[in-house]
């Protein structure tokens, strides 16, 4: 892995951006710390604990290595941002989601913002050995969705609030949406 700036446009500003990329070769430390907080999760069950949730380094790089987009360190020249990976060739900020449980409670910041939205499901079917599905999650499907009774994913952000719904029952399975790539294994 090597951090490296690079000049960019982003949210339609030059910038300067910092970012973190990876190689194949990243995918076998990937693996060892995957199985780590496997290891981890599965051994708090003994304790009738809560498990750990999904760390966002093992699905931020797993995309990563997988896409060749590169993890989003800093960025200068624009207004604060908050999303995850950004993709060079295409000029485009990812957001990055992940679940594995088979039913997800995903949770965005208050600044969140992206052009394209990925959820990446290591629950896999109960799976859980490391792989897993990529959904792109169209982000109109996102702003109005209903976060509560009363107010929409926007309407929290708007208050400087952490939107949370699952992704999976509210927009996958209603929308009965598919898999851009299955199976994914990045070691």
């Amino acid at each position: 892995m090597k951090i490296k700036k690079y000049k960019a446009r982003v949210f339609g500003k030059n910038c300067i951006i910092e970012l973190m990329s990876f190689t194949k070769a990243d995918g076998k430390k990937w693996k060892r710390l995957f199985n780590m907080w496997k290891k981890l999760k599965l051994g708090m069950r003994d304790y009738k604990s809560r498990e750990p949730n999904f760390p966002e380094g093992l699905s931020e790089v797993a995309f990563c290595i997988y896409s060749g987009s590169k993890r989003f360190i800093s960025l200068q020249g624009s207004s604060p941002a908050s999303f995850d990976t950004f993709n060079l060739g295409m000029n485009k900020a990812e957001q990055v989601k992940a679940s594995s449980v088979e039913s997800d409670l995903t949770s965005f910041g208050p600044k969140s913002c992206w052009n394209d939205l990925y959820f990446l499901d290591f629950y896999n079917n109960g799976k859980l050995d490391g792989t897993f599905n990529i959904y792109k999650i169209p982000s109109r499907l996102v702003y109005n969705i209903k976060v509560n009774k009363k107010q929409t994913f926007r309407q929290q952000q708007a208050q400087g609030r952490r939107p949370r719904f699952s992704i999976t029952k509210k927009i996958i399975k209603p929308k009965k949406l598919k898999p851009t790539a299955i199976d994914v294994k990045v070691w």
